[in-house]
């Protein structure tokens, strides 16, 4: 099921070039604008300009991974109805799902390699804090990143009650862009808006593995991220356990 992900990913040669285009153009927006706000300015919030563009660059890459345009292969085998013959494979429809997403993940390095590229050349990223920060970064980054793809999936499992599920996915994708930091980073949120965001699992996938990187302490250090992350996948775990359950009471396959 990797390998189905990542071929899958790579397979059309031209939307691997043109997803690279993609974040080519993102980094070289995001550096050029985010040093047009720091214009006559050191700090903003008490970020400075490098670590408010290394900031960006970094949230929008981590977001090109845990969030792909296409949530899960979930709805579209739903409505080709091969998600009948998913049902007896010894590896149940999350896990199948889970798999791919994994491959897909492998499919975006070529783009996350570009942006990476592009950020060193215009001189948009600062090394993290610490040896440390480091491993807190790419520990917290990868737990973020399995959040993200057990929340997609709950999310894509609409399918299984909507044939048109473009709606729930644009709204969870814009809810999640925003709340996790991948749009506008957390720092320069009205305060009144924290106590909301903080309450949501998003801010986990991209703000608080970032904090880390710049040798911040987000719910305390790095401890305190592990321990919310990990209360988050339970919870995850469990919602989607739920929904799968329901969903498979409730199959409706137009192919099938």
């Amino acid at each position: 099921m990797i390998r189905l992900g990542s071929r899958s990913a790579l397979f059309f040669r031209a939307n691997v070039a043109l997803s690279m285009v993609s974040v080519a153009l993102q980094t070289v927006l995001l550096v050029t604008v985010w040093r047009a706000v720091y214009t006559n300015r050191t700090a903003v919030a008490g970020i400075s300009e490098s670590d408010a563009v290394s900031y960006a660059v970094i949230a929008m890459l981590l977001w090109h991974v845990a969030l792909p345009w296409q949530l899960s292969s979930i709805p579209e085998r739903v409505r080709e109805g091969t998600v009948a013959t998913d049902l007896i494979r010894p590896v149940g429809v999350v896990g199948q799902s889970l798999l791919q997403s994994v491959g897909g993940t492998v499919g975006a390095i070529p783009g996350v390699l570009v942006g990476l590229a592009i950020a060193l050349a215009l001189g948009g990223l600062t090394p993290p804090a610490s040896g440390a920060a480091l491993l807190g970064f790419l520990l917290t980054a990868t737990l973020g990143w399995l959040l993200a793809a057990l929340l997609n999936l709950a999310v894509s499992m609409v399918a299984f009650w909507t044939t048109d599920t473009r709606g729930p996915f644009y709204v969870y994708r814009a809810i999640a862009s925003f709340a996790s930091g991948a749009l506008v980073p957390l720092w320069f949120i009205p305060a009144w808006l924290h106590p909301f965001l903080d309450a949501l699992p998003f801010g986990l996938q991209v703000f608080a593995p970032l904090q880390l990187w710049q040798g911040q302490d987000p719910f305390g250090g790095l401890g305190g991220v592990l321990a919310a992350q990990l209360g988050w996948l339970a919870g995850a775990t469990a919602i989607v356990a739920l929904v799968t359950w329901r969903a498979l009471r409730k199959v409706v396959i137009n192919g099938g």
